[in-house]
């Protein structure tokens, strides 16, 4: 008997083998966004010394800033636009949201205490929290599922790209602000140099077209979100517990990093930050790269081929991501840390590429939000605020930074790599039964 919302039991047409140039066009644009919502959201962790000191701010409060302040109403309200997204123009919704972060991270430049920068950060993840749910549902649409985990490491490189053009663009603001605007603080020139052209390039989204697969789904049966995850628990649940741990490993490294390298090595943004540029260039070029190898696994045969490749990378790079914080010589921390971010933190494209296969139209863009909802709000905003707790009360002493970002990485990876490898059986039988199910509907056409 069939179950609501249960994977195996979708039907869906025959995939065409090419994408269109619009597809192509409609992921420009997107990953143009995704680039500003990453550099939007790092440049505050460059420009965390500097605002803490301003605003005489301890690292608890930092933490909250760096982690809970966007993450947490990024997640929250990423259910309600993920849903939104499966109902109304996504076009619109993604308009709006970029709209909102950029006239938002502009504003944290005029902030003045630790409530406001709070606010303002809260904004910017309300505004980013559109993005993602509405560009991975189009995506979806545009793009064959032999392409899709190309096409999604290709939007997803606009993280890294974005997160290196925080660290470059902080270090070249806040050089050009020192020199030339003695009466503003340089922190604050940079949020407005970052901020104000978002809002500008939101129309772009306008330039590609929609598919209308809504009018379609008014002769679908609805699936039901709930439903869905309850009938899916034995995949979904432990690669949300994985994934959200793996949250906390990436969100802690990219909001602590910089202010460990400043404590521990001496050095000031502008000496460090081409370094983690180049490094979260090369991320961005190994994601399409590891994107290839998934889907040449996956026409393989080999149909958990999405998370268990991830696995691989995890089990890899723990023990560099272990040790890393004990090493003495900033040029090898580097090196380590930048194999770090290469392998294993740029996540989510595993996420989006596995619920774009399994998951059905109606939910996709729902079931993203779920994701993001749980690595995001309980993984990446907690993971800061964790760190930051533990160097005031625990180890209580700025300088141990590194001994809690040490502590959170013995526990969160482990454990990461447990729950997902407990994902792979059922994501197996359930790409199984639907490919079986799309070959049965195309051969009764």
């Amino acid at each position: 008997m069939e179950q609501p919302g249960r994977i195996e039991m979708q039907a869906m047409p025959l995939a065409v083998e090419r994408a269109r140039p619009s597809a192509w066009w409609a992921l420009a644009v997107l990953f143009l966004f995704y680039t500003f919502s990453f550099l939007d959201r790092y440049i505050l962790t460059m420009l965390a010394p500097s605002i803490k000191d301003d605003l005489n701010l301890s690292d608890t409060e930092m933490g909250l800033i760096l982690g809970a302040a966007f993450s947490i109403c990024y997640a929250i309200f990423g259910l309600p636009l993920g849903w939104a997204a499966d109902r109304f123009s996504r076009r619109w919704v993604i308009f709006l949201g970029v709209g909102v972060f950029g006239i938002a991270t502009a504003s944290t430049g005029l902030a003045n205490s630790f409530i406001a920068v709070f606010v303002v950060r809260a904004f910017v993840g309300i505004g980013e929290a559109a993005l993602s749910p509405a560009a991975y549902s189009l995506l979806a649409e545009k793009f064959p599922r032999h392409l899709l985990t190309t096409a999604s490491s290709i939007f997803n490189t606009g993280a890294k790209l974005g997160t290196a053009g925080a660290y470059a663009l902080s270090g070249v603001a806040l050089a050009y602000a020192a020199g030339h605007l003695p009466m503003l603080a340089p922190w604050r020139f940079t949020f407005f140099v970052v901020g104000i052209p978002v809002a500008v390039m939101a129309a772009l989204v306008f330039t590609f077209g929609e598919e209308s697969h809504r009018a379609k789904r008014k002769q679908r049966n609805t699936i039901s979100i709930v439903p869905y995850f309850r009938t899916n628990s034995d995949l979904l649940l432990p690669m949300v517990v994985g994934f959200i741990l793996m949250g906390m490993v990436g969100g802690t490294l990219l909001a602590w990093t910089p202010s460990y390298i400043t404590r521990h090595f001496g050095w000031t943004p502008i000496q460090f930050a081409p370094m983690l540029s180049v490094i979260s260039l090369v991320a961005a070029a190994s994601l399409i790269f590891k994107g290839g190898i998934v889907d040449w696994l996956f026409a393989r045969g080999i149909k958990d081929a999405h998370i268990r490749f991830y696995t691989w990378l995890v089990l890899g790079i723990a023990p560099i991501a272990a040790s890393m914080f004990f090493i003495e010589n900033p040029i090898v921390f580097m090196i380590m840390y930048g194999m770090v971010q290469v392998v294993a933190v740029p996540f989510f494209v595993f996420v989006s590429a596995t619920v774009q296969v399994v998951a059905p139209q109606e939910v996709k863009g729902q079931v993203i939000a779920v994701f993001l909802f749980c690595t995001t709000g309980i993984g990446s905003g907690t993971g800061p605020f964790i760190a930051g707790a533990l160097t005031d009360y625990v180890f209580q002493d700025e300088a141990k930074l590194g001994y809690s970002l040490a502590s959170m990485i013995f526990i969160t990876i482990p454990a990461a790599y447990f729950c997902l490898r407990k994902t792979l059986r059922p994501l197996r039988e359930r790409v199984i039964a639907i490919e079986e199910a799309r070959v049965m509907y195309g051969a009764g056409q």
